[in-house]
């Protein structure tokens, strides 16, 4: 019984060739930088997602360090000129407040920052300040 397949039919250099050294040379570029720029998108989406995982970290941190109620996040357009001015058009800054009810059973808030990182290291002197406020 005799097989006769591609390898014993073609000559020796195209047993060394793999099928990418057959494609074109500009075709081979072209996927290489297609490779490359998928690689980097990877790499920029991986980091969207350390970025992602940190702040939700962080807030959990923030819940369980205030512990008095829930945590408000408020995005809101400033119109000072100077934030027009290093952050071009339309800039927006983050208000994080603490909710609370105070011993009156009244609902409260309290300012704790314009940042995750902020907040976190302001909310021990907030709490501290409304139990030695209310008393």
């Amino acid at each position: 019984m005799n097989y006769n397949t591609l390898r014993t039919i073609s000559n020796v250099t195209t047993l060394l060739q793999s099928h990418w050294d057959r494609l074109p040379q500009e075709i081979q570029c072209y996927v290489m930088s297609l490779a490359t720029w998928q690689h980097i998108l990877d790499r920029r989406n991986n980091e969207l997602l350390n970025q992602l995982h940190r702040k939700i970290l962080e807030y959990a941190e923030l819940k369980r360090r205030w512990g008095l109620g829930h945590i408000e996040i408020r995005t809101k357009k400033c119109q000072l000129s100077v934030c027009e001015s290093m952050y071009g058009p339309n800039p927006k800054h983050t208000k994080i407040h603490g909710h609370y009810v105070n011993i009156h059973n009244e609902k409260k808030k309290v300012y704790l920052g314009f940042g995750l990182q902020h907040a976190l290291r302001n909310v021990e002197d907030k709490k501290s300040f409304l139990f030695t406020a209310d008393v």
